[in-house]
This record gives structure tokens, C-alpha cells and sequence, in this order.
């Protein structure tokens, strides 16, 4: 009878031990939820990672665009929100053995956030996008774009385009000359004071609120510009003025500096407002 006992019990030790041979140790219940968390942020990490690693290669793309934008300055900026997106990013490990060790880097992992590196670069692209849209408006538009967009700002009264016989100037569609210019007058001028107080808004001028030349480049704009400015501080100056795309926005001497600056800044945001 002994004897059966023993064989019985060496039998069940050996098929334990076999047991823990082939399958191993359970993992208790706190491990099991140890690897569960772990997995958890490893997963959450990689979507981001994702979400970060496409932003990232759009940016790079749309850095190295030919297309002009409106505020040049938005390229370095894109640059910069791409690099720190890079520099952020973390090498996930794998999972560790040990229990502590899974906790310990489970916590390390969970602090791992791209949300705000994708956000940055994606606003960055964004504004950049929107600004080569914007430079678009301004791109040689037609008297036609001038005119409703002039339309749109409260201090501009009457509004109207040259053509070759009225233009006071006689550049018209000339080389090196405007393919447009819309002249308007604006209520924060004094109409009764001007030189051609009785005249049309062509014979007013510049003088009478402002106008927008459009050329072919904008180095021609550029030029004009320049141009001008040899008279800024003079009797002659005709009042301020500024290239965005091929176009010069110009406003009255009649006006005040910040009546300038501020006219100015309401032509530029109507000319280039994306609706």
C-alpha cells in the first residue's frame, strides 16, 4: 500500500513539474493588470506617434514649397514647429519583466504626450496655407477683385478704375506700368478741401481716400513704391504706401498718420480675406 501512495505521489510531482515546465507561472492578478496599463500607454503613444509622424511629413513637404506667400516669415516658423515635433518624439521599450520594473516605466510612458507638438505643426501648416492662398488674391488681380473688395471697407465712399483715356498718369497697361489702378474717395477725407474738390473720384486721386495699383510683378510694384518714397516727409508726398503682392496700396496726405496705418490695414485685410 505504501508503495501505491509513493508512485502516486511521485507521479503528481513529476506531472507538476512538467506543468510548470511547459506553461509556467500564472501571472498574479497585479501583473496581469501591470502589462494591461503598459499596453495601454504603448498603444495611445503609438496613435499619436502616428498622427505626429503625418503632420510632420506634410510640414516638411509644404516647407520646401516654390508657391509665394503672403508673410514669408510663416516658412521658418513651420520649420521650427517641425523640428521641436521631432526632437519630442520617444522610443517606446519593451516590456520588462519584472513587475516594478513594468509599473516604473508605465509611469514614464504616461507623462508622453504629442498632442501639443501635433497641434503646432498643424496650425503651422495651416497658417502657411492660408497665407499662399492670400498671396493668390493679391497676384495680379483684376480691377474688377479691387473694386468689390474696396467695397467692403466702411470708410470708403465712391469707388472707380482708370482706363487708358482717363488715367491720370498714363501708365495703363504700358511696360513697366499698372494693369489696374481703382482710385476711392473715403469720408475720413475732407472732400471740400481738395485741390479738385468738384471733380470725379479719377480727378481726386489718390489724394481723395486712396487707390490700389496693380503690375505684373512685384518688383514693378516695388519699384513705384520706391518711387515714392523719395517724396515721404515732403511737400510732395501723396501719403503712405505699401507693396503686398504685385499690388500698392496707397493711402491719402490728407489723412493722419494713424488714419493712414489703420485705412492702410483695413485695404490689406479686405484684399486678402479667404470668403
Amino acid at each position: 500500500m505504501k508503495r501505491k501512495i509513493l508512485a502516486a505521489l511521485s507521479i503528481a510531482v513529476v506531472f507538476t513539474l512538467m506543468s510548470v515546465s511547459l506553461f509556467g507561472c500564472a501571472d498574479s492578478d497585479e501583473m496581469k493588470q501591470a502589462k494591461a496599463d503598459f499596453t495601454t500607454q504603448t498603444e495611445r503613444i503609438s496613435s499619436q506617434e502616428a498622427d505626429l509622424d503625418a503632420a510632420i511629413s506634410e510640414g516638411d513637404e509644404l516647407s520646401a514649397t516654390d508657391d509665394k506667400l503672403l508673410d514669408p516669415s510663416l516658412i521658418p516658423a513651420l520649420e521650427t514647429a517641425v523640428s521641436e515635433a521631432k526632437a519630442a518624439k520617444v522610443e517606446v521599450p519593451s516590456m520588462p519583466s519584472k513587475l516594478d520594473d513594468i509599473t516604473a516605466k508605465t509611469e514614464e510612458l504616461a507623462v508622453v504626450d504629442y498632442t501639443d507638438e501635433t497641434k503646432a505643426v498643424t496650425d503651422a501648416i495651416v497658417a502657411v496655407q492660408d497665407s499662399i492662398s492670400k498671396y493668390k488674391l493679391v497676384d495680379q488681380p483684376t480691377e474688377g477683385f479691387v473694386i468689390e473688395r474696396l467695397g467692403r471697407i466702411s470708410d470708403v465712399s465712391d469707388i472707380a478704375a482708370v482706363t487708358e483715356d482717363n488715367d491720370p498718369n498714363g501708365q495703363l497697361n504700358k511696360s513697366g506700368g499698372y494693369t489696374a489702378t481703382v482710385y476711392f474717395t473715403s469720408p475720413l477725407v475732407d472732400q471740400s478741401k481738395l485741390y479738385k474738390a468738384e471733380g470725379s473720384v479719377i480727378d481726386k486721386g489718390t489724394e481723395g481716400g486712396g487707390a490700389v495699383e496693380v503690375y505684373r510683378t512685384p518688383e514693378e510694384a516695388q519699384k513705384r513704391c520706391d518711387y515714392l518714397a523719395n517724396f515721404d516727409g515732403s511737400v510732395f508726398s501723396s501719403g503712405s504706401h505699401k507693396v503686398i503682392g504685385t499690388c500698392l496700396v496707397r493711402t491719402s496726405g490728407k489723412l493722419t498718420a494713424s488714419q493712414q496705418n489703420a485705412l492702410e490695414a483695413e485695404m490689406v485685410d479686405a484684399l486678402t480675406q479667404l470668403s
